[in-house]
């Protein structure tokens, strides 16, 4: 199983969330890999290549989320979901 199949198994507990659950990981994991620490500096990540992004991951959205989005994301993920790892073997 890919990590982004895995992240798309993660319940998601908005209600009507404007990019998936998965895409907002993603680009933390990408982000966090490139030395982005702190929520501003994974929204600089994110605005820096965010052409790229879009394209690479086909989201049908103008522009990605922002830093505040990314915050209120992951202050209240799942975290039990996000950490099955049974599901990855």
């Amino acid at each position: 199983m890919s990590l982004i199949e895995h992240l798309k198994q993660v319940r998601d507990y908005r209600t009507q969330p404007r990019y998936p659950l998965w895409a907002v990981l993603v680009l933390v994991i990408m982000g966090t890999m490139s030395g982005a620490v702190g929520y501003r500096a994974l929204g600089e990540f994110v605005e820096r290549h965010q052409a790229v992004l879009l394209e690479l991951m086909e989201l049908p959205h103008q522009r990605l989320l922002s830093y505040s989005t990314i915050r209120q994301v992951i202050i209240r993920i799942d975290f039990v979901s996000l950490s099955r790892m049974d599901s990855m073997t």
